[in-house]
């Protein structure tokens, strides 16, 4: 497992959960890289994805750190620049259409809101096993959660995970 730069960390990491949630038949209609807290757009339905498409996948970036190379833990260095193990934080958010009073003011019934709070924990399973399983990324699951209060007509499930990076090093001063 050799440790590659922060956007082909992301890009991998985006891969593994997008591929496994499209293996199980729950694709999402978009999947990208944001800095910060994602702006849903597409929790809901999605034009030319097919009727099993619903929701995105983001990452963002959260932090940068030396850490210890067998538990990825944080750790302090005087001069890093020595050598040792960096690891990044990532965050990645699945948003999902999830029911919500109508306009006419009715509550979803129970059946409806079951099935869309099984469907919240399939995705947790499968973003969770994809994280673990996902190939040449040294990287712990620091947390997995959900909104417990959906929004807007989406839930929203986040993934926190730290991985070994390789940080470039600074070119050399012509001369």
């Amino acid at each position: 497992m050799v440790p590659v730069g922060l956007a082909e960390t992301s890009e991998r990491l985006l891969a593994c959960v997008g591929d496994a949630l499209a293996a199980a038949l729950r694709p999402v209609c978009t999947s990208y890289q944001t800095v910060g807290t994602p702006v849903i757009l597409t929790c809901c339905d999605c034009e030319d994805h097919g009727d099993e498409a619903n929701g995105e996948l983001s990452i963002h970036f959260r932090r940068l750190f030396d850490a210890e190379a067998a538990t990825l833990n944080e750790a302090q260095r005087v001069r890093p620049c020595k050598g040792g193990v960096t690891a990044a934080q990532f965050r990645l958010v699945l948003a999902r259409c999830f029911p919500t009073v109508n306009e006419k003011g009715e509550i979803p019934d129970v059946e409806t809101q079951e099935e869309a709070a099984l469907d919240l924990q399939h995705d947790s399973e499968l973003m969770w096993q994809a994280l673990a399983c996902c190939p040449d990324l040294p990287l712990k699951i620091d947390d997995l959660s959900v909104d417990l209060g959906p929004r807007g007509g989406c839930s929203i499930v986040f993934a926190d995970v730290t991985v070994q990076v390789l940080v470039p090093s600074l070119p050399s001063p012509s001369g």
